[in-house]
């Protein structure tokens, strides 16, 4: 308690004269029966001062604050399964690590956006977990929810000061109020509409020690979990609901981190000489999630499990037998489990392709270099390409035979714009199919003017005029076409970086519209409009 006090002075130093702090925030309230707010818990340090709540959401995860992130982990323990602190009951559990939202903020001080906080038990808890809301808008206003904690039940809004913390569990029930009258309470700057809810009711509120407790729509079975508490100025103040920092906003980052991850998205092989290289795709659900910690290649034939770190999409495996089927799974893995996995069935055999590797060369446009191992009979060869190992196949070409190894290039179009590119060859003598290793082809960066684009000379008939590229970043090479526009339509065959200004054309209104294309895609930009003196 000694330390959300402390919190509370530093943030009244921050607000404008006339306000209350702004601080970490039961009043009016009654104590909360078991049953209803079961999967409530209280995080204390481990000498057992209670600091603020949290609601248990799955076994070995409970949802708080982001602003509780106050203490080490290893100095914090979870107490859950009893709505008393004190009388030895419930079950003290350790806590592992605190992942606190990726992007928390206070853009105003004490005000925090995106404060959510999960905390990761070392052990399971015996507790159900309460359900998360399902909803994608927040509360609309009039709404009647839920809030527990063990905060302070008093506040002396003359002094700024909180009565002491509660033993037991309290309950009370809070409306949500309009969007706007917190936008006027708090200012745009620190209240979202978007993530956050403002809820209370005369005499009513949360207070100091609850933050992080649950927002619920109903006590009990059939209830959920819609936030958490966050801010507010003081306690039960008339012009200051509290705050809470809402779920739908961040339902996607929760239920990522809490549960296994999802299956990679795709899978594919290149065949090698005793070989098979096995490539992978993950889709993130959302910005925020985190990834896999681990995948898991199984091959099924020889008892193999090869582990590699989350941030790999390839693995080689070696010492195989050439003309042998293998059936080969790769599963992602986090510390809550592993994923479906996701199978393809290879076989290893020489392979005719070597040294491949790519560029891009234009909008939608690359060229693939690779080298064909010598062979004695005619063979035929094909580019695939496509985005996360979904591969279109190319025309089949045919070359001879070589006793020397041949370097060849193919040219591919139509490629997805703003993606990176995978591509292999897949060759045939007719027997033995095989693919080259894939190469990727980066995901281009789109033109970006650095400098802007600008006509510049004397707006006079008979004078030249010519229009000025400026400095452009991305992924090379540009295709750079001009258009001259006389008020705002285009001239006729005016296409060059110079134009002569003709008679016809004065008092009219000149500009010059540049359009760069490249491999990330085509940005366009027009120069400001100069009037033709006569």
């Amino acid at each position: 308690m000694r330390r959300i006090a402390l919190l509370v002075f530093v943030l009244l130093l921050a607000l404008p004269a006339g306000a209350s702090a702004i601080t970490s925030r039961i009043i009016g309230g009654q104590p909360a029966v078991q049953a209803d707010w079961a999967a409530t818990v209280a995080l204390e340090t481990t000498y057992g001062s209670q600091f603020c709540g949290g609601s248990l959401v799955a076994p070995q995860w409970v949802l708080t604050a982001g602003h509780c992130k106050i203490y080490p982990s290893g100095q914090i323990r979870v107490l859950a399964g009893t709505t008393a602190l004190n009388d030895g009951t419930g079950e003290r559990l350790v806590v592992e690590r605190q992942v606190r939202h990726p992007n928390y903020r206070q853009v105003v001080p004490g005000a925090p956006r995106d404060d959510l906080m999960l905390v990761h038990l070392a052990t399971p808890s015996i507790v159900t977990p309460i359900p998360l809301a399902t909803g994608t808008v927040p509360p609309p206003t009039g709404t009647l929810l839920h809030v527990a904690g063990w905060g302070s039940t008093t506040y002396n809004a003359v002094n700024d000061s909180f009565g002491l913390g509660s033993e037991v569990l309290r309950t009370v029930a809070v409306r949500v109020k309009p969007a706007q009258q917190c936008v006027d309470a708090y200012g745009a700057k620190a209240f979202f509409p978007q993530d956050m809810v403002c809820a209370s009711l005369p005499h009513r509120d949360a207070c100091a020690g609850d933050s992080g407790g649950p927002l619920v729509d109903v006590p009990g079975a059939g209830g959920s979990l819609l936030g958490v508490v966050s801010w507010g100025t003081g306690c039960a103040l008339a012009r200051y609901p509290g705050v809470y920092s809402l779920i739908v906003h961040n339902r996607c980052w929760v239920e990522s981190t809490i549960n296994v991850p999802g299956a990679p998205s795709a899978i594919a092989v290149a065949q090698g000489d005793g070989t098979l290289a096995v490539d992978w795709q993950w889709t993130k659900p959302c910005a925020d999630a985190p990834l896999p910690t681990t995948y898991r290649i199984r091959v099924a034939e020889t008892g193999q499990v090869i582990d590699v770190g989350g941030g790999e999409r390839r693995v080689v495996l070696s010492g195989l037998v050439n003309g042998a089927g293998y059936n080969v799974t790769v599963a992602a893995v986090n510390e809550n489990g592993e994923s479906a996995p996701v199978a393809i069935a290879a076989s290893p055999g020489p392979n005719f392709v070597a040294e491949q590797r790519g560029i891009w060369t234009g909008y939608r446009t690359a060229r693939i270099a690779f080298t064909l191992a010598p062979h004695g009979a005619p063979l035929q060869w094909r580019a695939e390409a496509g985005s996360g190992l979904r591969f279109s196949a190319r025309p089949w070409q045919t070359v001879a035979p070589s006793e020397v190894p041949q370097l060849l290039t193919a040219d591919l179009d139509g490629l997805p714009v703003g993606k990176a590119v995978d591509v292999r060859v897949v060759a045939t003598d007719g027997v033995t199919t095989t693919n080259a290793e894939r190469t990727q082809l980066p995901t281009p960066a789109k033109p970006a003017p650095i400098t802007g684009v600008h006509a510049h000379g004397t707006f006079d008939v008979g004078r030249v005029v010519r229009c000025d590229l400026g400095r452009w970043a991305g992924t090379r090479p540009f295709a750079i076409e001009r258009q001259w526009l006389l008020d705002g339509r285009p001239i006729p065959g005016a296409v060059n970086q110079a134009l002569r200004l003709l008679p016809e054309q004065a008092g009219g209104s000149i500009a010059c519209r540049v359009t760069v294309s490249g491999p990330g895609g085509v940005t366009q930009r027009t120069t400001a409009p100069n009037v033709v003196g006569g």
